[in-house]
């Protein structure tokens, strides 16, 4: 049997204390970058997610909108219907019926034509706004947001239309520095009887 002396063995453990010590630091450094990694991967998911509900809103807007016009829809006021953010840059229909945007009149001051068209511009390019208050509609909601309305002929009463909404979003494999060609389209299409 072999003794250790005792100032020996203290001299052993300190040593090996030390290894112990890098070790542990390599360790819990590797952790850390995956938890990072699991941080960002979580991040873009949620923004992914952000957009899906975003569409989602935005196209069941419309077609409480075209509920609400059943003579609108019954003319065929909404087929045809197509926004994107060139289109927003100019004036809005006139007249603008509605009481909540300090439009032109109030809004039973317009037929069934007139407030589709109001509703088209609101889903599509939002309410105006002051500068200082964040747009609504899709092309200001979504990253390069679309949207359009069609249905086939004859379009009137009881006819099936199709609600798609466009927009890009990061590929999930892009890096932070994503260009242009590095983010997919996504689109929502729903057909529905208003």
């Amino acid at each position: 049997m072999s003794l250790i002396n005792p100032h020996q063995a203290k001299r052993y453990r300190a040593g090996f204390t030390l290894v112990e010590i890098l070790v542990t630091i390599v360790v819990v450094s590797i952790g850390l970058l995956g938890l990072a990694g699991l941080q960002i991967n979580g991040l873009r998911a949620n923004l992914s997610s952000e957009a899906r509900s975003k569409a989602s809103v935005l196209a069941n807007d419309i077609i409480e909108r075209m509920r609400a016009n059943p003579l609108g829809v019954a003319a065929g006021a909404y087929d045809g219907v197509s926004y994107t953010e060139a289109d927003c840059a100019g004036a809005p229909p006139a007249p603008f019926c509605s009481s909540t945007s300090g439009g032109s009149g109030p809004v039973d001051s317009c037929n069934a034509a007139e407030m589709a068209a109001v509703d088209a511009w609101v889903w599509g390019c939002g309410m105006p706004v002051a500068a200082d208050v964040e747009a609504s509609g899709i092309v200001h909601q979504l990253t390069n947001g679309t949207a359009s309305i069609t249905c086939a002929a004859p379009c009137g009463a009881g006819s099936a239309h199709t609600i798609t909404v466009t927009w890009d979003e990061r590929s999930p494999n892009a890096s932070a520095s994503t260009t242009a060609g590095e983010s997919t389209t996504q689109t929502l299409t729903l057909t529905v009887v208003p």
